[in-house]
């Protein structure tokens, strides 16, 4: 089963936002997000890979930023309960794909400004050669997550701070859950069930 969501945004037009707010949401889940200073949110460029929020330095693109982050949310299940289970099942599914020196490495747990623990872990080895860093947040029907890419150990480096900011920023929503997400129109996250 895929989990699907939407994102609304604080703007008119639905563009790219400088520090813009959003809110994610889709079966089970509802969480905002405040893009950093310097960096934007943008709600449309992400949607054909199932991202329905992205974040990226301002000046960039979704498409050309050497570092991007974006916000997605997978259900817990019998195999995925925790967050080291979806830690587990992502190095696994790399694994399986061919991509053996896939790995992921628990840094620390920072607090959101909500109160939240926000879970992070570096990960390296994937097929592009992208350096991650991914912030899990532990609710109670899913686990979200908000997740940095960088095409370089520098970028990775450099934008750390910004992640970190991102993260602190995540608040859980549970009055905005969706009652009937399907006639929604809701975006497809590719998240897998089992």
């Amino acid at each position: 089963m895929l989990i699907s969501t939407l994102i609304c945004l604080q703007t008119l037009d639905g563009q790219a936002v400088e520090n813009g707010y959003g809110i994610i949401r889709g079966p089970g889940f509802a969480f905002s997000l405040k893009s950093p200073d310097g960096w934007v949110i943008d709600s449309k460029s992400g949607v054909g890979q199932g991202l329905p929020a992205v974040f990226y330095p301002k000046g960039g693109s979704w498409e050309e930023s050497p570092v991007v982050a974006y916000a997605r949310s997978r259900p817990r299940t019998r195999k995925v309960v925790s967050i080291d289970d979806a830690v587990k099942f992502l190095t696994e599914t790399f694994h399986n794909e061919g991509f053996t020196k896939y790995q992921g490495e628990y840094v620390k747990t920072i607090r959101t400004d909500a109160g939240k623990d926000a879970v992070i872990y570096h990960f390296t080895g994937d097929k592009w050669g992208d350096y991650e860093a991914t912030a899990y947040f532990l609710e109670g029907k899913t686990i979200d997550f908000v997740t940095l890419s960088a095409r370089s150990e520098k970028d990775f480096r450099d934008s750390l701070p910004a992640f970190e900011k991102l993260a602190s920023s995540y608040t859980f929503l549970p009055e905005k859950i969706p009652v009937n997400p399907d006639k929604r129109g809701f975006f497809q996250d590719g998240s897998p069930k089992d």
